[in-house]
């Protein structure tokens, strides 16, 4: 009888376990989204409270990111053949820096366009991401540009 109790005992104890907390976020299909997909949710990111302005993000012609911060002017930054990165800027009280160098500027020597600071790991993570995915749908649609679909490319 009683390995019958430690069994019905256990089944009970890990009948609890089951409360997993439901309210984890939405993990996003980045790759899925489309262009304004993207925009809408860099600007969800931007508008956290613990960055140290508001982010709000739109895409130009030529694939130029326009970034506003709260009311300063707008920074313009192309996104064909950028590197996007982080930069993590004091240790001892990390603060979190998303950068962009455009094409033909060389890190260390030419000062990066500062796209997001503040935030915690995950904000400025997600926010390179999506400014990576937004970059490859910037590519994908030029070269949809230059080659047709069914054109011969002799």
């Amino acid at each position: 009888m009683r390995p019958g109790l430690a069994v019905l005992a256990t089944a009970w104890m890990l009948a609890g376990c089951d409360a997993y907390t439901t309210e984890d976020a939405t993990l996003l299909d980045e790759s899925a989204m489309s262009v304004p997909q993207l925009l809408q949710t860099l600007d969800q990111v931007g508008a956290r409270s613990h960055l140290r302005a508001r982010y709000r993000h739109a895409l130009q012609p030529a694939c130029v990111l326009e970034v506003r911060a709260d009311d300063d002017e707008p920074q313009r930054v192309p996104l064909d053949g950028a590197e996007i990165t982080t930069r993590l800027t004091d240790e001892d009280a990390p603060d979190h820096e998303v950068l962009v160098y455009a094409r033909g500027q060389v890190r260390g020597e030419d000062a990066p366009a500062v796209i997001q600071q503040g935030g915690r790991w995950v904000d400025w993570v997600q926010t390179r991401s999506l400014l990576q995915q937004l970059q490859r749908r910037c590519a994908e649609a030029d070269a949809a540009l230059r080659s047709p679909s069914g054109s011969d490319p002799r």
